[in-house]
């Protein structure tokens, strides 16, 4: 991309856009149009030109005369220039027509410019945003299986727990001593001694 020159205020050696405008008659959009093919880089910029300058936009602000009148110039000079605004009107009109075609290009570049940096800066919010997305889903799933982790650990510690509980419990009753059975006492003592006394009464001798 060409540097654009730095712009000019109105100086001695200079002269103005507005005086140049009233020089050759045109708008100032005409004029910059003409400095466009001598001052490229600045001709929508620069405040004021050189004569130099001035004399080489001449050529596209002079009207087309018929042979007849370059071959008399003192004609020229004589006759009223009714001509002039007529011819000046219709390259102002070429001109005002080459600016706007010569613009069209630029704004469109300009537009497609700001719809790039729209859509990168669209593009580049939905990454991140996605980005952030995924990072607190990896979050809640760290917490889900870490939840999870400590849940299983609680319950093998009491699954572990109850093992042992139920051991001792088992180890209680192994050591429970079995009642013994009770021998029925169906033996009547006084019946028995009266029977053994009579026994002995018959084989004494009185």
């Amino acid at each position: 991309m060409a540097t654009r020159k730095r712009t000019t205020a109105p100086t001695a050696d200079t002269i103005s856009i507005h005086d140049a405008c009233l020089k050759y008659v045109t708008t100032e959009q005409g004029l910059r149009l003409a400095l466009s093919h001598v001052r490229p880089d600045d001709f929508d910029t620069v405040k004021a030109i050189s004569e130099l300058d001035l004399e080489a936009i001449a050529p596209y602000f002079q009207p087309k005369l018929p042979t007849e009148t370059l071959e008399t110039p003192i004609q020229q000079t004589s006759q009223p220039t009714t001509e002039q605004p007529e011819n000046t009107l219709s390259l102002l009109g070429q001109q005002q027509h080459l600016t706007t075609n010569t613009q069209c290009p630029s704004n469109h570049a300009q537009l497609t410019l700001i719809e790039q940096l729209a859509k990168q800066s669209s593009e580049e919010i939905a990454a991140v945003d996605a980005i952030a997305q995924v990072k607190n889903q990896l979050i809640l799933n760290n917490l889900a299986v870490r939840q999870a982790e400590l849940t299983e650990e609680l319950n093998q510690r009491w699954q572990n727990q109850k093992q042992g509980y139920l051991g001792v419990i088992r180890d209680l009753t192994g050591q429970a001593v079995q009642k013994p059975e009770v021998t029925p006492d169906e033996t009547d003592l006084t019946q028995e001694i009266e029977g053994i006394i009579a026994e002995l009464g018959k084989k004494l001798i009185v």
